[in-house]
């Protein structure tokens, strides 16, 4: 049993008794910030190390499952570890090339495609917009939504102010693919649409990458997603890592 003596949040001692919990131990509540804990706790905190390696499971194609077992963790421990990483993922998903935005987006070439995905069964497809920096191969920009004009808008508003000024978008598709978003939605004069896949070769390539590094982007497998704000927020967690890893 591990005892827990002072607030598992300010570190103050000054507890008071405040009833018991659902399974019957002695609840506390601090003075100081008013938090609820209870004292004798019956799983250690995870450890600095356990959470490293937690993090770097999460940027690899590895069921949740998977990482409950290898590190004999709860589930519900690791969804609030979960929780606290993605929050602390930035908006510009870690891309250097967007913090110089006004000095080097002057002849800035972009690739942008759509990835398929789906959330709790394969009838409800969420589509991961994507813009990649060709000379960087840093991701910039990403969203999450449906294949036509809202998701094309979706993803020209999370790009950096830079991009949307000065860069050169490269589209591909063909007939039966939705590519006529972009055109009502990226300025013409920005945007160059190629029947073949010779101008968008580094984000579709990217894509594979994205899906051997997601477990939740399989196609066929069991790790799928199934609640949407985990699904954007688990592949922002990998665009990050991925960005960063360019960065060394």
């Amino acid at each position: 049993m591990f005892q827990q003596h002072d607030c598992p949040a300010c570190g103050s001692t000054n507890a008071v008794k405040n009833g018991s919990t659902y399974y019957g131990k002695a609840r506390h509540k601090c003075k100081a910030c008013q938090r609820q804990f209870v004292f004798e706790r019956t799983h250690e905190p995870l450890s600095d190390e356990c959470k490293r390696r937690v993090e770097l499971m999460l940027a690899e194609r590895i069921s949740l499952d998977a990482i409950c077992r290898v590190m004999e963790i709860k589930q519900h421990r690791l969804y609030a570890y979960m929780d606290e990483l993605y929050d602390g993922v930035p908006d510009d998903l870690a891309c250097s090339v967007a913090e110089d935005a006004d000095v080097e987006l002057i002849n800035a070439d972009c690739e942008a495609d759509e990835l398929w995905s789906f959330v709790g069964r394969k009838t409800d497809k969420q589509w991961l917009w994507l813009a990649l920096d060709r000379r960087s191969r840093q991701v910039v920009a990403l969203h999450v939504g449906n294949r036509g004009e809202e998701g094309a808008k979706g993803l020209w508003r999370a790009l950096p102010e830079g991009y949307r000024r000065r860069a050169t978008f490269y589209t591909a598709g063909r007939p039966r693919d939705d590519w006529a978003a972009y055109k009502q939605v990226f300025p013409a004069d920005q945007h160059r649409f190629r029947k073949t896949k010779k101008d968008t070769n580094h984000v579709e390539r990217f894509f594979c990458t994205l899906r051997q590094r997601c477990s939740r982007l399989v196609r066929l497998s069991l790790s799928f997603s199934k609640e949407l704000d985990r699904h954007i927020k688990s592949i922002r967690f990998v665009v990050t890592n991925y960005n960063l890893s360019l960065q060394f």
